[in-house]
This record gives C-alpha cells, structure tokens and sequence, in this order.
C-alpha cells in the first residue's frame, strides 16, 4: 500500500512538473513569435530581407545567450567553489576577473561579427533601430510581467 502512494505521489510530481515545463516552453514559444513580429514590423523588413535576417539573428542570439548565461552561471559556480566572493584570495580574483574580461570580449566580438553580417542585409539605420527596439520590446514585456504578477498577488490577498 505504502508503494502504491510512494508510485502515485511520484507520477503526480512528474506529470504536474512536466505540464509546468511544457507552458514554460509554450510562453517561451509565444514570447518569441511576438518579438519575431515586432521586430520585423518596427524595421520595416520585407519578406527576402526578413528571410536573410532572421537565420543570422536566432544564430547570434543562441550564441550571445550561450556566452552571457551559461558561462556567468560557470563563474558564479566557480566563486561558491571558492568558498564565495568574500573568501577569494586577491590570485583567485584576478583569474576571474580576467575570465570575465574574456567573456564580455568574445560578446563584444560576436557583436561586431553580427553587425557585419547584418549590414549586408539591412541598412545601418535599421541595424541602430533593432537596438533600440529590442530595448524597447524587453522593457514592454518586462512591464507587462510586473503587472500581470501584481494582478496575481492582488487575487491572492481578496
């Protein structure tokens, strides 16, 4: 009997973890066709100029998430290993900080290879108005989340 309730508790847990997962994915999913749209609209892209683009924009962006995430995951993992930021010796801290300097060069070089390759595509004014729109699109959603988070927290309390 006690197996019986270990078996159903445990696919309980694995069924509401993976139905969490999967309309975190599907929010990730939508979050991403809404700035596809967004941007292509904002630059005024055509359908072959869009076509060009975004096969070069999904590729920087995995390889920005790639460094700017994960390896900043590495190096915080890092500093615990060391016993945390306020136990590094000053050698410990200088190899970091100098891997951290490496890291925000290989993004600045990203960057400049991306531009690169965008501007043969798109206009340099469009390439400066994706800045900016994408600044403008995370500061939206970032808005819209806050809201929707203090309406949730609103419903809790009534």
């Amino acid at each position: 009997m006690k197996n019986k309730k270990q078996l159903f508790t445990f696919i309980f847990t694995v069924l509401i973890s993976l139905t969490m997962f999967s309309q975190h994915r599907e929010s990730r999913k939508k979050i991403k066709a809404l700035k596809v749209s967004y941007i292509t609209e904002k630059l005024s892209l055509s359908e072959k100029e869009a076509a060009k683009f975004w096969p070069i924009y999904n590729k920087f962006e995995k390889k920005r998430y790639e460094l700017y995430h994960v390896r900043r995951t590495n190096l915080r993992a890092e500093i615990e290993k060391l016993g945390g930021i306020e136990n590094l010796t000053e050698k410990q801290a200088k190899v970091i900080s100098n891997k951290m300097l490496a890291m925000k060069k290989l993004l600045y070089d990203g960057y400049v290879k991306f531009q690169s390759e965008l501007s043969k595509i798109i206009t340099y004014k469009q390439i400066v108005l994706l800045e900016v729109e994408e600044r403008d699109f995370e500061r939206r959603l970032m808005k819209r989340f806050r809201s929707q988070k203090v309406k949730r927290i609103k419903k809790r309390t009534n």
